[in-house]
């Protein structure tokens, strides 16, 4: 019998069981009910004897013995228990002894009596049989409702169970017309496959995944499905391990085009529904070629296509790894040459383009094993395995050639030059973090040697970096802890040989090295930037030296080297008239001298600070002249006042004809430019009036005096004869 059958078959069965249950229910409450009939007609009885005796007297009595026997026979007769001892017998015996004895009044009185008694007793038995039968009742009432709620429930809950069973059913249906549409519609290739490789469903995706019939491919081996890679999938078949094993295949679409498949491949050999393996795949070859896309970029420079550093370092720990030869390895650190120049004056697009010229150079000068990575900027370098110091050197300069081929961009060619530090591994010794770090010591190196060198990471030459390093770092305490003092070369005019002026040069009272010069620390400092506090400490201190030695605005003139970092540092000018306000020196004693170079390092921002210290008041004089790029084009752009000839002119004059004629011809362009000459470093009497007699206005050198104290200074002041008017020999001498 069908499960549909037996339910019917049950409910059935149960409401006819329930309904028996309750007509017997109804039975037996009926019976209850009817247990005191038979002592109703007892009562009934008696009371009718009673009311037969209540008439009578003595008199009356004898007329009514048969009326009284008739009614004693009906309570007889109606079931009272006469039995010996029970108000049944008595009335008996009273109705005997009224039948003998009727006019007796004793026994009628008796009879009454005991008829009396009888009634009292059916009363109390009629009472008792109330009780008993409600109680039944109730009880049969209790019993009777139980058993139907028990019915009831359990019809309730057979309805709930049938009613969990359809819905489970058709949750189950629901679940597998959804998953059948689910796996119908999916994007994803779903493929059942059997133990011996063949394929007994394949869902519709198969045509947009991979542009197969899939209805050709059921029955077939999977192969004709998944090409070659089917091997893949045979090989996890055979090893039979149970649950989910990943899968990663490359697909050929029917098209020809290459695919990446994820997926996961299903035992479900012990499912009975299924019982096969289940093969699901997702084309990801999107998300493949985004991933190695962005695997890319992480390694690679996004310009040039080059390694990056990140890339470059790992390759060069490997290579280190590998290494247990001396020299066997060699890090390049490329830095071009005035690359900043082209990206300040043509643009970043158009450096973008050098670089990446730049960068092909590069990649096509080295053997496919060397790495060639961009680091930064105008930053390259190169890794050589299997190279000595000599060959990397060789290599390098013949890279340096090829890289010197003229560049054509935007229709303007350029030649590219670079600076190239080379660094070779020590085995056991150097980490790839050294060697990268050598290699751009010994590039900075090469920078100082001129455009376009190549210089080899030497391990002294590093000592003695470190030391200019720690030298910086001690010229930060240095300033602040009062090492730091000023000397005072006196300005001479060289008519009346009177003291015009003093140039503060700064020395370092070193603790543990003695007294340096400028030479011994200043280039350190431009180096690390320190340059500028030292150049506004120098400054604010000369202008409180002046102010020492002279509060009138006619006194000496004090001179200030300026660096050119610190001449085009925005602010400049407003430091220089805080610095004058807050010393109290009028600006017309101020100097600031600043060389040739300074000046094309940057002109606009120089030509700018220059004219805002002229408009505060401050003569401006371009130091050691003739050494640079003399131009009359810079000269007469620029708000200059004075030119110092260089020492290297003036040790010469007397002795030798070139220098005596560049000598004056600077002195004739001075004049015709209206500009104050000073020539420095002269020593003999000889130099000083060969100057004098060619019209140079004012010298400067040991003949007079050497740098000295600022109260030596004083002391000179004090001697000189007649303290010119620093005004009046300006720029009309």
């Amino acid at each position: 019998m069908s499960r549909s059958g037996q339910m019917r078959l049950g409910t059935t069965a149960t409401v006819v069981g329930t309904l028996i249950v309750v007509v017997l229910e109804m039975a037996l409450l009926t019976g209850v009910w009817h247990l005191g009939d038979g002592l109703d007609r007892q009562r009934q009885a008696a009371s009718t004897l009673a009311g037969t005796l209540a008439p009578l007297t003595p008199d009356t009595a004898p007329a009514a013995t048969g009326l009284v026997r008739t009614a004693v026979d009906q309570v007889v007769a109606a079931g009272v228990d006469v039995s010996a001892g029970t108000p049944g017998a008595a009335l008996v015996a009273g109705a005997e002894a009224f039948a003998a004895t009727p006019t007796d009044p004793a026994a009628l009185d008796t009879l009454r009596q005991a008829d009396s008694a009888l009634r009292v007793d059916l009363d109390a038995a009629a009472t008792a049989r109330s009780w008993l039968a409600a109680a039944l009742h109730a009880a049969l009432l209790l019993i009777a409702t139980a058993g139907v709620l028990a019915v009831l429930r359990r019809l309730v809950d057979r309805h709930r169970a049938v009613e969990r069973r359809l819905t489970a059913q058709q949750l189950v249906d629901q679940r597998e017309r959804r998953l059948l549409a689910l796996v119908q519609n999916s994007a994803d290739l779903i493929v059942v496959v059997e133990s011996d490789g063949t394929a007994s469903f394949v869902s519709p995706s198969a045509r947009s995944v991979l542009g197969r019939d899939p209805e050709a491919c059921v029955g077939q081996h999977l192969e004709r499905l998944l090409g070659e890679e089917s091997l893949v999938v045979d090989r996890m078949i055979r090893a039979g391990r149970q649950g989910d094993q990943p899968v990663r295949v490359h697909l050929v679409h029917a098209e020809g085009r290459s695919l990446v498949a994820d997926g996961t491949l299903t035992n479900l050999l012990d499912e009975p529904s299924v019982g096969a393996w289940v093969l699901t795949l997702r084309d990801v070859t999107d998300q493949h070629a985004a991933a190695e896309q962005l695997q890319h970029q992480a390694f690679h420079d996004s310009l040039t296509g080059l390694a990056n550093r990140a890339l470059f370092t790992d390759r060069l720990d490997h290579a280190l790894m590998r290494r247990r030869n001396p020299g066997s390895a060699a890090v390049l650190f490329w830095d071009i040459d005035d690359f900043k120049h082209v990206n300040d004056t043509h643009g970043h697009s158009v450096g973008d383009r050098l670089l990446v010229v730049v960068a092909d150079r590069l990649r096509g000068a080295f053997r496919p094993t060397d790495t060639v990575a961009r680091l930064g900027g105008d930053e390259f370098a190169v890794l050589l395995e299997d190279i000595d110091e000599e060959s990397a050197q060789m290599v390098t300069h013949r890279v340096l050639e090829g890289l010197s081929a003229p560049i054509e961009v935007d229709g303007r060619v350029w030649t590219v030059h670079a600076s190239v530090g080379i660094a070779t591994a020590v085995a056991g010794e150097s980490t790839g973090e050294e060697l990268l770090r050598n290699a751009d010591i010994a590039m900075y190196w090469a920078k100082e040697q001129g455009k376009g060198s190549i210089s080899v990471y030497d391990p002294m030459r590093h000592a003695a970096s470190l030391d200019v390093v720690a030298l910086q770092n001690q010229l930060i305490s240095a300033m602040e802890t009062g090492e730091l003092v000023l000397l005072f070369q006196p300005t001479v005019d060289l008519e009346s040989r009177a003291v015009t002026g003093y140039e503060a040069l700064v020395r370092w009272q070193h603790s543990e090295r003695g007294m340096l010069s400028p030479a011994e620390f200043v280039p350190a400092a431009e180096r690390s930037g320190l340059v500028v506090p030292l150049g506004s400490w120098v400054l604010r201190e000369a202008c409180r030296a002046a102010m020492t030695l002279s509060a009138d605005s006619a006194g000496p003139t004090i001179s200030v080297n300026v660096s050119s970092q610190h001449l085009v540092r925005p602010g400049f000018v407003t430091e220089v008239a805080d610095i004058l306000a807050d010393t109290g020196l009028p600006a017309v004693r101020l100097v600031v001298e600043v060389t040739e170079s300074v000046l094309l390092d940057d002109f606009e921002a120089a030509e700018n600070a220059l004219n805002g210290l002229r408009d505060l008041g401050v003569w401006i004089a371009i130091d050691d002249f003739g050494t640079g790029y003399s131009s009359l084009s810079y000269l007469s752009q620029l708000p200059v006042d004075i030119l110092k000839v260089d020492k290297s002119f003036i040790d010469r004059v007397c002795s030798e004809d070139h220098a005596a004629s560049v000598t004056l011809a600077i002195l004739e362009m001075s004049r015709s430019l209206r500009l104050l000459t000073i020539a420095e470093g002269i020593e003999t009497e000889e130099q000083a009036t060969w100057l004098a007699e060619r019209g140079c206005v004012r010298g400067q050198g040991y003949l007079w005096s050497r740098p000295v104290p600022l109260a030596d200074a004083r002391a000179q002041l004090m001697d000189s004869d007649d303290l010119p008017d620093a005004d009046a020999e300006s720029v009309d001498a």
